[in-house]
């Protein structure tokens, strides 16, 4: 049977707290609940509004072969954005650090301040020319394609949680954990194929104004930190810091860190 795809744009929606708005963008093959210890420790203060993107959470699955589409997950994330008032505190993860800077772009005057937590941001890494730094997060990426290529999802989702978690992180996932990363595999594999389509130069972020915190890991990849401080140049009211002891999962694993440094973010620029 052909699965079609008919996501609620509204219903599948983290919305907790009151206080300010805030939009947390999550990173690809997770989906919203990688912030839930998080919207916990700021619900007090903060209305937190994380969605779950096309393809996660109790959307439909994702038809094989399907490609992501930033242009409605941008809307999605509009739609969410005129629930949550203004102005608005954005903060993206990775992938999701990419679409904060999308969403940036194209509603400046929404937000009130941004936070980008590892940002992925391919476009401007292949831009920059540098090549080290391309070639260990492409490795990667195409290792990963290629093996959802073959059929063999197992390995694609192996070489991506390794990477991005640490070597063996994928084999202390006991089997029953890994069947709802299965679930999702489709539209991981097409988010990874966007963002390594990506082609838009970080100059293009010189026009994002609203006050920004560049966050990188302290375990972090080369790539990675490269990423944020390709960011962090460009962005006109940007400050930089980095979280310690922490790899790119830092939402989930230092929430209590990244809670206590949005706050303080937050109460400077208030």
């Amino acid at each position: 049977m052909l699965l079609t795809y008919q996501p609620d744009l509204t219903a599948d929606v983290i919305d907790i707290g009151q206080g300010r708005p805030v939009l947390l963008v999550h990173s690809a093959g997770t989906g919203a609940a990688q912030w839930r210890a998080l919207v916990k420790m700021l619900a007090p203060d903060c209305r937190c509004l994380a969605p779950n993107q096309r393809g996660y959470g109790r959307s439909s699955p994702w038809p094989s072969g399907r490609p992501a589409d930033v242009a409605a997950e941008l809307a999605l994330l509009e739609t969410v954005a005129d629930r949550a008032g203004s102005p608005l505190a954005l903060v993206g993860h990775s992938m999701g650090a990419w679409l904060a800077l999308e969403f940036a772009r194209r509603r400046p005057r929404q937000l009130g301040s941004l936070v980008l937590i590892e940002p992925v941001v391919l476009g401007a890494l292949r831009a920059s020319g540098e090549e080290a730094p391309l070639a260990e997060v492409g490795a990667m990426i195409e290792g990963v394609l290629a093996a959802f290529a073959r059929g063999d999802t197992a390995a694609a989702m192996e070489r991506f949680t390794d990477y991005w978690y640490g070597a063996g992180a994928w084999a202390a996932i006991p089997l029953a954990q890994r069947l709802p990363i299965f679930a999702r595999a489709g539209k991981m594999r097409a988010d990874v194929e966007a963002v390594w389509a990506d082609r838009t130069p970080v100059s293009s972020y010189a026009g994002v104004a609203p006050p920004a915190l560049v966050l990188s890991a302290e375990r972090t990849t080369p790539a990675a930190r490269r990423m944020a401080e390709l960011v962090f140049a460009t962005l006109p009211n940007a400050r930089r810091a980095t979280i310690p002891g922490a790899g790119h999962m830092a939402p989930q694993s230092h929430a209590a860190a990244l809670a206590g440094m949005l706050k303080e973010f937050w109460a400077e620029i208030a």
